[in-house]
Order: structure tokens, then C-alpha cells, then sequence
């Protein structure tokens, strides 16, 4: 019995200290075990690694201070070869739950030092809540109440009716004008094939949508087939073209290439109106 007792009395498991210093840039800490044995006080442990949660490349750290409490745990084999590289080694003594192989936890509390009323807020060591303070980048909830109840909700939407100044971009329809449209030269907006006249053309346009007015006159008469009597000038080409439904008799489209075209006879001096609507590209 007494060997048993002399085996375990040289065995060390966990034990509370007391911080006596701390290096921040190693993270140990000099730590004096806070029981004795055999009434005899245990010596300071050097180089003490002290606990604080994270990873390879983060942690949560805290001030340690002279004093401090802490739990000392004791590893099973001398931790001096791992210490140093941070790898698997082969332990450099046969020591046991030895003294030198101590790990800090500090933040146990012995009564004496426990915190003063203890908040549910998070406290710095020294007893000191920590300010809860933003800067003018936040808004309290009042504030942003404030400013939402100024706010459309999202499916808030304006009538045209309602845009009553200002002028938008056509490719959103306009406002405060009915269009953009070139009609002073006629060779702005189409050029008149072969035995043909234009006496008047007419191009508008709202946003995407535009459209062509020509009135075109053949000369010579033509019995049948598909005419071509002018063609649209480059700039003024659609990509997608609609057929002009209204127009002379017997049918006129404009096509992909910009070509004003009539199918069926025309007589001599016949004048030809052509209205085409279509999505500009």
C-alpha cells in the first residue's frame, strides 16, 4: 500500500495554478501550482502553453495577467520534442504526468475570485463591461422603422400618367415627346429605286418600336410579279420586320434587307403609300 502511494504521489494529473508571468509572443506562461504536497509547496513551472480556442490560423485571445487562475493539466509523456517542432516525436525522457508537461487553462475560478454579479453580457477580465457602441454606419431599429415606412413596397409601380417632368430615354419609351422622327430629307429614311419617286417619307421611332410612312409613285406600269419601288436607308434598317397590311391592294412588306416591296400589277404614275411598323435592332 505504501508503494502504491508513493507511485501516485509522483504521478500529476491536473491541479489548479496561479499565472506568476506571460509572454504574449510565445503564449506560455510561468505558472506556480496553487496545492502543495506533503505541506510542501511545488516549484514554478516554466514555459507553460496557455489554452486559447482557434485554429492554425485564428484564435480568441484574451489579456493574461499576474495572478490569474488557471487549471493545470499534466500529459502523459515529456511534450518538450513536440513543443518545439509541432509534430509527432518520440518523447525525449521517460517522464510521466510530470511537472514540466503542463498545459494552462486559465479562466477557472477559485470563490474569492469569481465574478461580481455575473452578467449575461460578455465581460473583460478586469470586471469592465465591454461598451456596446455603434457608429453612424448603423441605424437602431427605430431609425431604420423610420425610414422604411417612407419605402414603396416592391410591388409599388407609376402609370405614365404620372411621369409628369423630365424627359426619359427612349429606349424607355420617352417622355415629354411623342418620338424622334426625320422627314425633311427624304434621303434620310429611303432611297427610291429605279423608275421610281418618293415624294414624301416619314421615320419615327419609340425606343424599339418603329415605324416607316413612304409614298412612293411608278413611273412605268407593271403588270405583275413583286416590285421593288425604294429600299430604307442602312441606318434606318430594322432587325425584324413587320408586313405593312395597310398599304396598295394586292400586299407591300419591307424586307430583311430593307427593301420596300409591292406584289401584283401597278399602273403608270400610280402613287403607292406604304406604312410598316417593325422592332428596331
Amino acid at each position: 500500500m505504501a508503494l502504491k502511494k508513493e507511485i501516485f504521489s509522483s504521478l500529476h494529473c491536473a491541479m489548479p495554478g496561479m499565472v506568476e508571468s506571460f509572454d504574449a509572443a510565445t503564449q506560455t506562461a510561468s505558472v506556480r501550482p496553487a496545492l502543495k504536497h506533503s505541506s510542501v509547496s511545488l516549484p514554478v513551472i516554466p514555459d507553460v502553453p496557455v489554452y486559447f480556442p482557434g485554429g492554425v490560423a485564428s484564435g480568441i485571445t484574451w489579456p493574461v495577467a499576474n495572478g490569474d487562475e488557471c487549471l493545470l493539466v499534466f500529459a502523459d509523456f515529456d511534450i518538450d520534442r513536440w513543443f518545439e517542432s509541432g509534430e509527432a516525436q518520440e518523447a525525449a525522457s521517460d517522464r510521466m504526468h510530470d511537472l514540466p508537461d503542463a498545459f494552462a487553462f486559465v479562466g477557472f475560478r477559485s470563490r474569492g475570485k469569481v465574478l461580481d454579479d455575473f452578467p449575461e453580457n460578455p465581460r473583460f477580465f478586469d470586471g469592465s463591461v465591454p461598451a456596446h457602441n455603434h457608429d453612424d454606419r448603423y441605424y437602431t431599429e427605430t431609425e431604420m422603422s423610420t425610414l422604411l415606412s417612407g419605402k414603396s413596397d416592391t410591388g409599388h409601380a407609376h402609370a405614365a400618367g404620372d411621369i409628369t417632368s423630365g424627359t426619359l430615354a427612349l429606349a424607355r419609351g420617352g417622355t415629354g415627346q411623342s418620338g424622334t422622327s426625320a422627314s425633311t430629307v427624304v434621303a434620310n429614311v429611303a432611297v427610291a429605286a429605279s423608275g421610281c419617286t418618293i415624294s414624301s417619307a416619314q421615320f419615327a421611332y419609340w425606343g424599339k418600336l418603329a415605324m416607316v410612312r413612304l409614298v412612293i409613285t411608278k413611273k412605268a406600269a407593271v403588270s405583275s410579279g413583286t416590285t421593288t419601288l425604294a429600299t430604307i436607308v442602312e441606318g434606318r434598317r430594322p432587325r425584324c420586320h413587320a408586313i405593312a397590311e395597310r398599304g396598295w391592294g394586292e400586299g407591300a412588306r419591307i424586307t430583311s434587307a430593307g427593301e420596300v416591296q409591292v406584289n401584283g400589277a401597278i399602273s403608270a404614275g400610280e402613287s403607292i403609300t406604304i406604312l410598316s411598323t417593325y422592332v428596331m435592332a
